[in-house]
């Protein structure tokens, strides 16, 4: 299962589907708003600007909902081309709708519109076989180096490399639908999906069986991306939809009625909020998820779910391709089934003997199908069923998710560690890092986290010698909704890369600025500040006019601003950013060399003047118990920096043990967990108070 979740077709068919929510939707409300299960309305809206609104909203239907297959064909080859070959990804989804249109014959072969989604399976399998077979002729015509045309332009090149894998693509399937269509006799064989599961049907007549084969064969189609209910449609005409009329019959003359399966009994009692129950999912989403973005999700598809519209509950969780969904998604519509089957054979509820569309309401649509209270009263047992049988398998779902994404972003920031210490970062959103899927959602939650304020500083004091306050440090904190809180490197570079570094580097100093000005009124001496700066924000243009700037407009009298600067991104700066940080520094701003001591050459950078303080790494410091070199080379370092009359501070001071002894060294400034973790602005204006005291 992991394999298959993993591979190619898999992901391609689940971004496929997730690009093609938009369509459905919009189809889904447009089918709503044509067939909303009111007289007034309909007399109304059939009227409205003559007849101009429902032929845009059947015109909405038709390109969305009702070129379902059109849609998945281009989605999901497209998916697939991005997963396999960046360069010629766009090729992918021609290549599929032209080969299925030639297993097709054309479009004017058929009779019904072969892009509607009755034709969704046949059209899915098309695409993934063309895809494949694609990849596979690129990768052998690529081997042929007389198709290279030296001195052409790289466009011309993959266009002529690809043109004998196009044409052999397009005439295998050309020849495989003309092969299908003479020997079967009948151009339905074409729609191999739908003509597949009506002979599977042939022998099940309208019980309970052929009703529970058609529920899991069709919950099954939708679990792996298959618009399952309208794959059947030809199903569901034949087996069912003759019964209502049976019973209306039976009940004008003056019998009662025997059909108890039909489609409305399906969408009455089974398909609550759409396939899979998805009311019930909903509601159950609503009542026991423990993540906000699932609840997010819940909120936003009720509304739909009481009209029978289950895309977003279904796409959006997902359901789809979550295998520990499967089996609540299949078992919930079969007991309802049973359910139903047993209350209406026992006579504890009418049978159907109404047609109702698929949209009329939870609720009303029971009355209005069986003409009794006690049919709404059955679709609140079976709803309430449907929220018992999905809550613990939610409850799963959400831990394996919550798993599965931690694993996933401890990697991350294992590879942000590794290319910090050899110098080549990861490329987090490029298509060959490994977990770029991820990358990229964590991008743009990170954005939307700015926008709402969500990302915060915690402060960690730093203590003098004399036990008083000397200054906080600025650290930076994202609680992600999912995987809780990520390193502040993973961040930036996430930033970084998502084009919005301008945007996080200006939040965040407008926020160490407000949270210092709240602390002002504690402080009776004056504060240092210190606010880490990577390399990517020193190279943005103009960043440091704009962090002075900002610091200006704050006002600020106790608190002086510090830009921390790791020994590493000291490396990157020029002469330009030194004439900067020179102006800055006339202007009160003092920087702070962090991670000192790690082995890059900047000590030239401290004889320039452009730093006010040097920040002791912390690996030194936490060895200093046990290792006397490292207190040979901080002391080394103390002594360079007093000649220099630069501040000296160490990180890490953890135990009595290390502040003594870097006190003994020359050490008068500490910051670390012996004197406190870091503190959310709150907490730190209670501390500053105590100490103030």
């Amino acid at each position: 299962m992991s394999r298959f979740r993993n591979s190619i077709a898999s992901q391609s068919i689940r971004r496929g589907l997730t690009l093609a929510i938009p369509f459905l939707i919009m189809g889904s409300f447009s089918l709503l708003f044509t067939n909303f299960p009111n007289d007034s309305y309909q007399i109304f809206i059939k009227k409205c600007l003559d007849g101009s609104v429902i032929a845009l909203l059947d015109t909405l239907y038709e390109i969305s909902l009702g070129s379902l297959a059109l849609i998945l064909c281009v989605t999901i080859s497209l998916s697939y081309g991005l997963l396999a070959e960046r360069d010629t990804f766009l090729l992918y989804p021609v290549v599929s709708v032209c080969s299925y249109l030639a297993f097709c014959g054309g479009l004017e072969a058929h009779e019904d519109y072969i892009f509607n989604a009755e034709w969704v399976f046949t059209a899915m399998c098309i695409t993934l076989l063309s895809c494949i077979l694609f990849r596979r002729a690129l990768k052998l015509s690529s081997r042929f180096d007389r198709l290279h045309t030296t001195g052409a332009e790289y466009l011309f090149n993959l266009s002529i490399q690809s043109l004998l894998p196009v044409i052999l693509n397009l005439v295998f399937f050309a020849v495989a639908g003309y092969w299908l269509r003479t020997v079967w006799g009948s151009s339905n064989i074409t729609n191999f999906g739908s003509y597949l599961f009506l002979k599977i049907f042939d022998n099940s007549s309208d019980n309970l069986l052929g009703i529970l084969l058609y529920v899991i064969i069709t919950h099954t189609l939708w679990f792996f991306g298959i618009h399952g209910t309208n794959t059947l449609e030809a199903v569901s005409r034949r087996l069912f939809e003759p019964n209502v009329t049976a019973n209306q019959a039976l009940l004008l003359a003056g019998s009662a009625p025997t059909e108890i399966f039909s489609k409305t009994f399906l969408d009455t009692f089974v398909f609550l909020g759409g396939c899979g129950c998805a009311l019930s999912f909903v509601i159950a989403l609503c009542l026991v998820s423990r993540k906000s973005h699932n609840r997010k999700i819940a909120y936003v598809a009720l509304p739909s779910a009481v009209f029978n519209i289950s895309e977003i509950a279904v796409f959006g969780f997902p359901i789809i391709f979550n295998f520990t969904m499967a089996a609540p998604f299949i078992l919930t519509p079969v007991v309802l089934t049973l359910v139903s089957f047993l209350a209406t054979a026992s006579g504890l509820v009418p049978v159907v003997s109404q047609s109702v569309d698929w949209t009329v309401p939870f609720l009303f649509s029971g009355y209005k199908a069986t003409g009794s209270i006690a049919g709404s009263f059955l679709q609140l047992v079976n709803l309430l069923i449907g929220i018992l049988i999905y809550i613990p398998f939610i409850r799963r779902s959400e831990k394996k998710e919550t798993a599965e994404f931690q694993r996933i972003v401890l990697r991350m920031e294992q590879d942000m560690a590794d290319g910090e210490k050899s110098g080549v970062l990861p490329v987090f959103l490029s298509p060959k890092y490994p977990y770029n899927y991820y990358a990229k959602t964590l991008s743009l939650d990170l954005k939307n986290a700015i926008r709402r304020g969500q990302v915060e500083y915690f402060y960690q004091p730093q203590i003098n010698a004399d036990g008083k306050l000397h200054g906080i440090e600025a650290l930076l904190r994202w609680k992600h909704p999912v995987t809780g809180y990520i390193a502040p490197p993973v961040v930036c570079m996430l930033a970084y890369e998502g084009g919005f570094l301008n945007e996080l580097s200006s939040y965040l100093l407008h926020l160490a600025c407000r949270d210092a000005r709240a602390l002002e009124p504690f402080l009776k001496n004056d504060l240092f500040l210190s606010v880490n700066i990577s390399a990517k924000q020193m190279e943005e243009n103009g960043f440091f006019s704009e962090a002075c700037d900002v610091f200006k407009s704050y006002h600020l009298e106790r608190v002086h601003l510090v830009l921390e600067i790791t020994e590493r991104s000291a490396m990157v700066i020029s002469d330009s950013l030194m004439a900067e940080m020179n102006s800055l520094q006339s202007k009160g701003v003092n920087f702070s060399l962090d991670d000192f001591g790690m082995g890059h050459n900047s000590i030239l950078y401290l004889q320039e003047g452009i730093f006010n303080e040097v920040k002791l790494d912390g690996k030194l410091v936490s060895q200093l118990p046990g290792n006397e070199r490292s207190g040979e080379i901080i002391s080394g370092i103390i002594r360079m920096t007093e000649s220099l009359n630069l501040r000296v501070l160490a990180e890490y001071v953890e135990t009595k043990e290390q502040r003594d002894m870097l006190a003994k060294l020359g050490c008068s400034l500490y910051q670390g967990y012996y004197y406190s973790k870091p503190l959310p602005v709150g907490d730190l204006m209670r501390y500053v108070g105590g100490k103030t005291d």
